[in-house]
């Protein structure tokens, strides 16, 4: 994971290097173990100055900061290919045959070919860097294609674009990898960003007058800029300068409008792309203090977003409702879902604007506002807080209705009327959001009643929340949901789909190729099925093109590679369609005691639904200290199971957490299931880690002292004593005893491997973590488990609500166990297994996230490079997997 940048001004900014610098550092969660910045100046001078280190040490000590200048391109590095050295940094200036320079984020995986390649083609390559191949294969084709031409035709700006254009086609051909590149040609001053399998957002914008195109790996740093957005997908690239761009495809690819048209595009094809406004702002993608760390951020942010989204479930928040009773009383609903869409639909935010300051002006709005402070003195007085912006907009367009008085002062006229935009647009959403719920509970009423099947389909954490989802519809509605991977339904049901069976795919991203593959298998097959979506972006593939209709998670932005409040999300929305698939089939019960108890449960359920936020809240405020302990106990662990009794799909995504984290084998299982062949682990084993490694230094340091000191002692040779080292070493992995010592060496030999068993004093207790509701019944089975598996050599970790017969199970230690530990987190008090779902998965967020922190600052100290470890970012994964 790396970062790459492209800024392109309409004339040279004195203040280019403040904004590369805050650029760079906007950058630096992506990567720290090298910064560079490529600046040009508009008489085609290019300064570059990179080196190792990151960008908030280096962009003062390296004088970015000063710079000024037309052009930037910049990087900041994780390393993967090349060591951390300043040869490796980019971005990389060429002039091997012609001069251009660049930068890349993602691998290549083909490098070590190219460089082959690109030496017997005559370029000096200067790095083991895979940025600097790429760099140089487009100017390899570059050359190539600009060699058609005659010299004096070469610095042509038309031949050089049409020269480009074809040097990226063929490079992409040959180039292997996922990665994000910008490209400079110093001559013409365009700049070329290329999106081939990893993240790059395209921004178009003014900075005090001089236009300019901003290119970025993050979508964060764009917004802090502008929001006006040039749309890139996979398989395309950019030609920018300041203000003129024009996006191509470097292969064959399928181009969706805004329109919902789809288009085949060929390579080497313009594509029209025009600017649009992003809903989102920069606020809304950023890291705000005191969290260091968006994974952190996310976790804790799950309390409000699972709050808006029940809000929807209950259509609207309490303001809301209030206001919609006004809307109803004046009959403006109409009028003010008018207003506000076309608000939100419009081109720019001076059309936005505009069209605010009308609504602003009518006399409709005069008549409502003053209803409003009349009837809701208290809604008035809260809208002049902070904390009702970021806590009473509701709506998918909150962020434009902001906007539009961001540059006004945020008085409570202005706050209030955008409030009101903001409950127009929230009442059209929740009416198709109930219609579709209500579609959904009836969709699967009747397949239940037909008795057809009900697959869920998806992967990662979304795999394991449709696990917790079945648990929901079996104890909530009495039905059965068949969550399965994509690969193991190409295996297990492929070819056994009936007519009407229904399929629920569920994607963060709607973008998920494994899960889109599927959806086209069940397509191509003829057969007429149910499709149904559940997604966080509601513009994506599997939402518009793949389902007959779909539900959003709302749970806005989420920057962290591991799925924490999407997750979160996923889980409540499908808590909530347990309960209404519940209510429908309620509706069709006969009346009788059946009815009635069932009636009974309905209700606590829909009273806990609303508890559940507060419930998150109450778990973080609560766990973190002893959350901080286990975390110290566990995090350098090179193993560790998490076992649930019933709720295993909690255990198996909490696992998930810490191994895509803390980059260690975490598995999550249910518990009885441990003993058919897993604990075999439990004991003596042969995993060993970090600390392992640190314990064994130790215990050959000591070995050798004690070794030294004896022969020191007996007046051993110094040849002897050399042999008597050796042989003492060598007996921990070759324990044969030495014949090539003299008795008094061989005396000190027995002693010494008497006194420092290696083998025995490695010998230490496996961690398990065990997680379990409040149950009776998976509280004894746990207690069970416990007493089964701690006598044979394992730590007990406990995540549960407060029971003394299971602290008191927990605490005992086993005989001869003298180094047993035990430590419990005490997850607030529900008395429900379904609301311990979500408290428990909280704690194992928080736990990954811990042990994640403390395992990058130790393997950092000991300066280990491309270690991975990162509670964001970390190695080998990305946001959204949209390739095989």
């Amino acid at each position: 994971m790396c970062g790459v940048l492209g800024l392109s001004f309409a004339k040279t900014d004195v203040k280019m290097g403040e904004y590369a610098s805050q650029l760079l550092r906007s950058l630096e969660y992506r990567g720290y173990d090298s910064t560079g910045a490529a600046i040009q100046d508009d008489k085609g001078n290019i300064i570059l100055k990179k080196d190792v280190g990151a960008p908030s040490d280096l962009v003062k000590t390296l004088g970015i900061t000063g710079m000024k200048g037309k052009i930037f391109c910049g990087q900041v590095r994780w390393a993967t290919f090349g060591a951390v050295t300043k040869n490796n940094a980019q971005p990389h200036e060429v002039k091997c045959k012609k001069h251009i320079y660049g930068a890349h984020n993602g691998n290549i995986t083909n490098t070590s070919s190219l460089k082959e390649f690109l030496t017997n083609q005559g370029h000096k390559v200067v790095s083991d860097n895979d940025g600097e191949m790429l760099v140089h294969m487009v100017e390899h084709y570059f050359d190539m294609h600009l060699e058609n031409f005659k010299e004096r035709q070469q610095s042509d700006r038309e031949i050089r674009r049409d020269c480009m254009k074809k040097a990226i086609l063929s490079a992409s051909e040959k180039v292997v990898g996922s990665y994000a590149a910008v490209i400079v040609d110093p001559v013409t001053e365009l700049s070329y960003a290329i999106k081939a399998g990893s993240s790059l957002y395209a921004g178009k914008g003014s900075a005090e007058g001089n236009n300019f195109i901003l290119l970025s790996s993050d979508l964060t740093a764009i917004l802090k800029f502008t929001k006006n957005i040039i749309d890139l997908k996979e398989g395309t690239f950019i030609e920018y300068a300041s203000e003129e761009y024009q996006v191509y495809s470097f292969k064959d690819i399928k181009w969706k409008y805004k329109d919902g048209t789809v288009k085949q595009i060929k390579k080497g094809d313009k594509i029209n792309v025009p600017v649009t406004r992003s809903k989102l702002r920069a606020e809304d993608t950023e890291l705000i203090p005191p969290f260091k760390f968006f994974m952190h951020q996310e976790i804790f942010n799950q309390v409000e977003s699972s709050r808006k989204l029940i809000a929807f479930f209950n259509k609207g928040s309490e303001s809301t409702k209030q206001i919609r009773s006004i809307l109803d009383k004046l009959k403006l609903v109409d009028f003010v879902t008018e207003v506000s869409k076309a608000i939100y639909r419009a081109e720019s935010l001076e059309q936005q604007k505009e069209l605010f300051n009308k609504f602003r002006s009518s006399k409709e709005l005069k008549k409502l506002s003053e209803k409003i402070k009349s009837d809701l003195p208290d809604l008035i007085e809260r809208s002049n807080k902070k904390k009702f912006l970021d806590t009473e907009f509701f709506s998918t367009y909150s962020s434009i209705f902001l906007d539009v008085i961001s540059g006004k002062e945020y008085t409570k006229d202005n706050v209030l009327t955008s409030k009101i935009l903001d409950v127009g647009a929230e009442i059209r959403e929740m009416n198709k959001f109930h219609q579709h719920a209500d579609k959904f509970a009836e969709t699967i009423f009747e397949a239940w009643k037909e008795q057809h099947s009900i697959y869920t389909i998806s992967c990662g954490t979304s795999y394991n929340a449709t696990k917790t989802a079945a648990i929901f519809f079996n104890d909530i509605a009495g039905i059965k949901f068949t969550p399965i991977l994509p690969g193991n339904f190409r295996g297990q049901y492929s070819n056994s789909i009936r007519e009407n069976d229904v399929f629920i795919g569920v994607s963060q991203s709607g973008e998920t190729k494994d899960l889109i593959d599927i959806f086209n298998d069940i397509e191509a097959s003829g057969i007429k099925v149910k499709k149904i979506t559940i997604v966080n972006n509601e513009n994506s593939t599997l939402a518009q093109e793949k389902s007959d209709f779909y539900l959003p998670i709302k749970c806005g932005p989420e920057i962290a590679v591991p799925a924490t409040k999407s997750y979160m999300n996923q889980v409540l929305l499908l808590y909530y369609l347990a309960i209404k698939v519940a209510e429908f089939k309620v509706a069709h019960m006969k009346k009788g005691a059946e009815l009635d108890a069932v009636k009974k449960e309905l209700k606590h359920r829909k009273e806990t639904l609303n508890y559940i936020p507060d419930l998150i809240d109450e778990t973080l405020k609560t766990t973190e200290t002893q959350v901080e302990i286990m975390a110290d106990s566990l995090f350098m662990q090179p193993s560790i199971h998490i076992l649930a009794t019933k709720i295993s799909s909690v255990s198996e995504e909490g696992a998930l957490k810490i191994r895509e984290t803390v980059l260690n084998h975490t598995q999550g299982i249910e518990s009885s299931e441990f003993k058919h062949g897993p604990n075999t682990i439990l004991g003596f084993n042969t995993i060993f880690g970090t600390k392992d490694l640190e314990y064994f230094i130790k215990y050959n340091k000591n070995l050798i002292a004690y070794g030294l000191d004896r022969a020191q002692k007996e007046m051993l040779s110094e040849k002897e004593t050399s042999k008597l080292i050796s042989d003492l070493s060598s007996y921990i992995f070759e324990p044969v005893r030495p014949f090539n010592i003299l008795p008094k060496s061989q005396k000190i030999f027995d002693d010494a491997i008497r006194k420092f068993n290696f083998i025995e004093d490695m010998n230490k207790n496996y961690p398990l973590i065990f997680l379990t509701g409040p149950d009776q019944r998976d509280v004894n089975l746990t207690i069970s488990q416990i007493n089964t598996h701690k006598i044979r050599g394992a730590n007990t970790y406990l995540i549960a609500e407060e029971n003394d017969d299971l602290i008191q199970n927990c605490k005992s230690v086993p005989e001869g166990s003298d180094n047993y530990e035990f430590i419990f987190v005490k997850l607030p008090r529900t008395e429900d297994t379904l609301l311990a779902t979500f408290s428990g998965m909280v704690v194992l967020q928080l736990l990954a996230l811990k042990m994640s922190i403390k395992k990058m600052k130790y393997l950092n100290k000991l300066h280990i490079p491309m270690h991975g470890v990162h509670p964001d970012v970390p190695k080998n994964v990305s946001k959204s997997i949209t390739v095989d």
